[in-house]
């Protein structure tokens, strides 16, 4: 089963709101919007429910320059 995947974060150097999706899961990964990398690291479960833990690589287009986050 896919899981969805939302980014929403700031550009560390310029304050740019960074917004993108995808979804992942068996064997597939597909990118929507702002293009990103991500390594999953583990699984998280809230009170909401289970999520993705991961390292998300982005470039900002506003400014160009390669930023990192854990989500």
């Amino acid at each position: 089963m896919a899981e969805v995947i939302k980014l929403r974060v700031k550009c560390h150097a310029c304050s740019n709101l960074i917004e993108g999706s995808a979804k992942y899961g068996g064997g597939h990964y597909v990118p929507e919007g702002v293009n990103f990398e991500f390594v999953a690291i583990g699984k998280v479960e809230t009170p909401k429910g289970k999520r993705v833990k991961a390292e998300i690589t982005a470039d900002c287009p506003n400014c160009g320059v390669r930023c990192k986050w854990t989500i």
